[in-house]
Formats: structure tokens, sequence, C-alpha cells
């Protein structure tokens, strides 16, 4: 499935083994075996009845009841009462066994809801209590609901064990959760001044320091973190972060990331996001935390059992707005001054059904998604190839449906297709790993919206007055609405305030929250900037990449998927040089004129000059006298609007490497330069029939590999307007092109 290491909170149902102290296959006595082996063939009917006559027996061994227990947990739901009594009276014959409560807080998990949430919670804190490292009870507890009480009493248990390192480590997040931030950094501090190589110690100390604002100390904690990034074996740092990252970042991270280039991946997952290059650190990670602190605290996940957040299926079926929702809407959204008492007739067959609901085409599978129905295809395909039987649902869908059964699914909740949502994002896992509501997901990723509306916009009804209904403006984004659909439908029972767009601008932003994250730092500044690539001159492996813009002074970097971001190169004439091998990179431009900031961040793919022929991109400046330009010389004169006047001499210069017989190579030139009213048109074509063409058979003498090729363009050729020009060069033996590159500019008159 896609959605890689966010999936890892989903429960499954329990595996069968024994308590602690007895879990050995062979020292269960022969009964208990035979009650796995019958549980492990599907047949519970037999499995309950021998361990309940082995427990009849047996009345002091608990690992009868034990076995009792999870003969009825395999046949949930119905055996759940008969499962947790059993359990209870195992727990009663062996209170120290660590085992027994953490199969019932299990069962808990599986079950759901208020009384799953309630049994999980129990089943797990008497766990943690026996045993703090016990299994994943920690991470199981983390995915649950917790407020200051919970957090408090669970302080209380962790304390007895304060000398061990990973319970120093959990403290310390709980003090960070209840903004206890002196106890956490005495803690802390004190731990990492006797190993300095603890990474999850920096960083939770990284994150107090920077959820309080403390800039000096955070951002050295957090560097030092990243310097031992090679030894977050738990992926601490990741999880700090993974609420902002976007369905891309998951997967990349989900794949798998080297030890060795976990630290320069997430300096690149932050270079990414550097709101000033202008500035000395990053601030969008004190951003970050500082967000993370007021969205824990205001928008908890309340109901994280629910099916909602647990199961795709669950998930789709609660996708589509009710009846109820939808005459909400109408009444309190859509019209303006409706009375009370005016009837109004929801043109919907609302979602009471199942069928009604999910609104899909796939049948069977038809709540996957289509990477999820591609990834199960796959593995369909490979079952078949190696003879194994396949599951009973998959085995249904080809009988039934045959090819259908993979088919696209055409989920489309008020007509709109949340195939154009990225899966990764919009099903489960976010808010489990982050313990954050919708709401916070979409504080945390763009911040406090500009504009807050409460209910609905109809002031003649008072239903409209209704609290659990938000809508939250960004002026440079849209409106983003949210609502708990069980308080407007009272036939639902999702009490979860989630993200509920109504129409396609809300769905829109929906997608945006789900999908990116921004600083809320503004950047005003309207600039454009252009790039050209050349061989860099002393290592032919590596690509020069020059960066102009059209106004104020320049900030430039490039980044990759790893290796963070490479030095941050500012100019104050606006280009700027960067250099780095080929292969494809995110470039963060940012323009700064009078104090205004401006942002641009560009996908490109720095180009491989070292193998054969080939030619780098033009520049294009008004001439000199000079007639044996180079590179240099052409940088200094750039014009970086691409503007001239009718009175000038341009000059169009390029390099061609990998083109020469020994000192001298001969190739052909051609030059087509095109008066356009649709330059973003008209570069795309592959022939310019109008446009004016010159061309030339050149013999040029070969200076270090590279080899320079100009020519001076006559004013009488250029009018005012717009141009496209474009250069190409072919081998002079044997036709073959060497390379092509163009170029937009404008003219003007000097009047």
């Amino acid at each position: 499935m896609v959605l890689v290491s966010l999936t890892c909170l989903v429960v499954v149902p329990l595996a069968v083994g024994m308590p602690q102290g007895g879990n050995a296959q062979d020292t269960l006595p022969p009964d208990l075996v035979a009650v796995r082996a019958l549980i492990d063939s599907n047949k519970i009917q037999e499995a309950i009845r021998l361990a309940e006559r082995y427990a009849a027996r047996h009345s002091h061994d608990p690992r009868g009841f034990v076995a009792v227990g999870e003969a009825y947990a395999a046949r949930m739901p119905s055996g759940r009462f008969r499962a947790f009594r059993a359990f209870r009276e195992a727990e009663r014959l062996d209170p120290k066994n660590a085992e027994i409560p953490y199969r019932m807080a299990h069962l808990g998990l599986w079950l759901g809801g208020a009384d799953g949430e309630r049994i999980a919670h129990d089943g797990l804190e008497r766990v943690i209590a026996l045993n703090p490292l016990y299994k994943d009870a920690w991470r199981d507890w983390l995915t649950l609901y917790r407020n200051s009480g919970s957090r408090s009493a669970m302080i209380k248990r962790l304390t007895p064990f304060a000398d061990q390192a990973e319970v120093k480590s959990r403290l310390a997040l709980l003090y960070i959760e209840e903004e206890a931030y002196s106890r956490a950094d005495s803690l802390l501090e004190a731990a990492v001044a006797g190993d300095s190589t603890n990474v999850t110690w920096l960083a939770l100390l990284a994150q107090s320091t920077l959820e309080q604002g403390d800039t000096v100390r955070g951002f050295r904690a957090y560097d030092a973190a990243l310097r031992q990034a090679h030894r977050d074996s738990g992926d601490v740092l990741w999880r700090q972060i993974v609420g902002i990252a976007t369905p891309d970042e998951t997967r990349a991270w989900g794949a798998g990331v080297g030890p060795a280039y976990k630290a320069g991946w997430i300096r690149s997952f932050w270079a990414r996001r550097h709101p000033n290059l202008f500035a000395e650190v990053n601030g969008r990670i004190l951003e970050h935390f500082q967000r993370l602190r007021y969205a824990r605290r205001m928008y908890p996940l309340l109901h994280p059992l629910l099916s909602y957040h647990r199961s795709a299926l669950g998930r789709t079926l609660s996708l589509e707005p009710s009846r109820g929702e939808r005459a909400w809407n109408l009444r309190c959204e859509v019209y303006q001054g409706l009375a009370p008492s005016s009837s109004l007739n929801v043109q919907s067959a609302g979602a009471g059904r199942v069928q009604e609901r999910m609104r899909v085409f796939g049948g069977t599978l038809g709540h996957l998604t289509d990477d999820e129905k591609r990834s199960v295809e796959r593995a369909t395909l490979l079952a078949l190839q190696r003879g194994d039987v396949l599951p009973v649902k998959i085995q249904r869908a080809l009988t039934e449906e045959g090819p259908a059964a993979f088919a696209p699914t055409l989920f489309a909740p008020l007509g709109l297709d949340l195939r154009s949502v990225d899966t990764t994002a919009a099903r489960i896992g976010y808010n489990l790993i982050t313990g954050l509501s919708d709401r916070g997901l979409m504080y945390l990723r763009f911040g406090p919206p500009d504009r807050l509306l409460l209910g609905g916009d109809n002031p003649a009804d008072p239903r409209c007055n209704n609290t659990e209904v938000e809508r939250w403006g960004y002026y440079r984004w849209g409106e983003v609405r949210f609502a708990k659909p069980s308080a407007l439908d009272d036939g639902r029972s999702l009490p979860e305030t989630v993200f509920r767009p109504m129409n396609e601008d809300q769905f829109e932003v929906m997608e945006l929250g789900l999908t990116r994250d921004a600083t809320a730092k503004q950047a005003p500044l309207d600039f454009g900037a252009w790039t050209v690539q050349f061989r860099n001159l002393w290592n032919p492996a590596s690509t020069d990449l020059v960066v102009a813009t059209t106004r104020g002074a320049v900030a430039v970097t490039l980044v990759g998927v790893v290796g963070g971001e490479r030095r941050v190169h500012q100019e104050p004439k606006g280009v700027a040089t960067l250099t780095d091998a080929p292969g494809e990179y995110l470039l963060a431009v940012h323009a700064q004129e009078d104090g205004v900031l401006g942002r641009l961040r560009l996908l490109v793919q720095l180009r491989d000059f070292s193998g054969g022929p080939t030619m780098a991109d033009l520049l294009l400046v008004t001439a000199w006298a000079d007639t044996s330009p180079t590179r240099s010389g052409m940088l200094e004169r750039i014009d970086r609007a691409l503007v001239f006047h009718t009175d000038d001499t341009l000059r169009v210069y390029t390099e061609l490497y990998g083109s020469a017989n020994d000192s001298r190579a001969r190739y052909r030139a051609a030059y087509s330069l095109l008066k356009t009213d649709d330059p973003m048109g008209d570069i795309l074509r592959e022939t310019w029939p109008h446009a004016v063409r010159f061309e030339f058979l050149r013999e040029r003498r070969v200076e270090g590999e590279v080899i320079t090729e100009w020519m001076d363009i006559d004013p009488h050729w250029i009018q005012q307007g717009t141009y496209l020009l474009r250069v190409e060069t072919f081998d002079a033996h044997t036709g073959r092109r060497i390379g092509r590159a163009g170029i937009s500019f404008e003219v003007r008159s000097r009047s």
C-alpha cells in the first residue's frame, strides 16, 4: 500500500501467543498447543471448547484463561465479552504478567469506539506500570487521546523507572506536551551531559527549547541531533516533522532512508521550506515547533479509535455528506435569508445506505484507491504465479467481477473526484501519527487562518448558529471548511471535527491542506527568474547553473533529496552561479528589494555535459567591441529583464562540448529569429516557417575542450516586440545535431 510508514499505527488482529514466562511452544501443555493450532486453522469453535475444558480442569493456571481469551478473540466482535472475562481472570491469577493486559488493550484497539478506547487505555496503562518498555505498549498508548490528567498519571507511572534511558525520553516528551518546559529541559540537559550522542534526547531538547522560542539553544540542539541522525533507529526526528511532510516525502522516507543519509535527508527537508535565504538561520524550523505547540493544545485528535481514522473502508464510508449535512449547508450557507419555517427540499438521495455512501465503481474492492488496487493486483498476479491460495475476498472479486475488480475507483462526493487527492494524504495516517485532528493538521501546515467563521451565514435561522462548523479563510489560498457530522445529522456517528468541503473551492483547499505546507512569513515582492546551464570549466562532470532575477538582490540554493541545502549564494546584482552534479533539484530563488522579500521555487534538471557532443544554453546581451567573447564577459553584461532596444546590436553566446577533432572543430550553426505574439506556444513548435534564419559553416579553435559559438544580430533585423531566438548546431561531417537551445526577449523603442 502507498501509506508506507504512516500506516504502521493501524491495528491488526492479534497473533496467538502465551503470556510472558510460558510462551515457548515446547513448554505449553499439549491441550494449549492444540488450541493454538486450531485457531491457526480457523477452527474457532473447536478451539473454544478445548480451551474452556482445560481452564475448567486447571482453574489456577492463568495460561488456560489466556487460551480461552485468545480463542474468543478470534471470533470478534461477538466473542469480545467472553474474551475480556477470560483475560480478567487470567490477570487475577497472574497480576504481574504484562502480557495479559497487553492483550486486553489490543482487543480494545480492535474494538474501537468509546468502549474500545477505555479498555485500551486501562490495559496499556497497567502494562506500562508493570514494564514501561513492554513490546509496543508505549507506541500504542501514544495513538490514544491523552489530556493533562492522563499525562500526569503516566508521569507518575514512569517516574520509578526514570533511570532507564528510554524512560527519560518518554518523561521528557510528556513534560513537553504538558508545556512543563523547565522540567523537560532539566531532565534532558542532565541526560545529554552524560551522553551527547543520544539523538532522542537531543531532538527532544531541541523541540522543548524551540517551542519556548529559545532559538539559540534550540538550533544548537537541533543541529547536534542532526549530526547524530545516523543513530536515530526510532525515527524520532522524522516523527517531529511528518505532520508537514508532502506525500512524496512520506513515500520516500517509508521506502527507506539509510542511516548515513538521514541527516542530509532532513536538512534537505528543511531547506525546501526555507522562508528567507537572506537570513542566517532557517526560521521555518522555529515556526514549525511553535505551531506544533499550539496545535497540540487546541486541536488534539479526540477520537483516534474511530474507524474513520484507522480503516480505509471506514473513511470511505464517511466521506460523502449525509442528507442532514447537505440540508444544513443549503439552509445556512447557500441561502442567506431563509426563515426557519421555509420548506427546503434537498435534491439528494443522501447517504443513508452503504451503497449510497460509497458511490463507487469497483464492487468488492471499491473502497481502495487506484494505487492501492494496483498494489493488490500485482500481489494477486504474483500469488497466482506461485500457486498460492488467494484470500476469499480476492477470489470472490475475481469470480464475480472479473477484470472489473481492479477497475479505477470513481468515488465522487458532490461530483468531486477524490482521485485528484494524493492517496497517501487523503487516507489514514497523518492524524494518528501526529495526534492532531484535521484542524490541527491545517494549522500545523499553514498556520492560523486570516479569517475564522463559525456556523452559517443565514442570520434568519437560529439553527445556523452552530459552532460545530468552522470555515477558515486564507487570503492566499481560499477557504477550508471543517464540520462535526454528528452535530448536523443525528444518524451519523462521526463525532470528530474533520475536513468537510461542500463546494469545489473548499475541496481544492482541503487538498492543499493534505499535500502541502507553507510559512506564514510574507513574501510579496513580484519578480521573475530565468536560468541557463553550462559545463563547469574546472570539473567536466559538474554543471554550472546561472540564475538571474528580474529585480532585486538574489539569494539562491539547490536542494536535492539528500545532502541538505548547498551553500546559499547571495548576489546584490541579481545574478548568481551554482555548481553541482547533474540531476534533479529544487531551486529556491529569493529576491529582495528595499527590504521586501519575494520567493520562487523551481524544479530544475541539471544537464550532463560530460558525455558526447552537447551544447549549452544561450546568453544574450548588448554587443560590445570585443570579438573574442567569454562566458564571464557575457555574464557581466546580462540584462536581467532581457529587454533591449531597437538600436541595440545583440550578441548571442553558447558553448559546445565534445565536438572537436584534435584542436579544431567543424560544425554548422543555424540561428532562427521569430517575432511572436505567443512566445509560450511558439517555443514548443518544432519549426518556425516565418522566422528569419542565419546559417554558418564554422571551423573553430578548441580551448580546453570548449568551443565558443557566438554571433552579433544587427539592429536591422529587430523591431519593437517580443522575439524568440533558437540556435541549433550540427556536426559538419555526419549532419547529426549537436544541440539546440532557445531564449525569449523583448525589444522596445528608446522613446
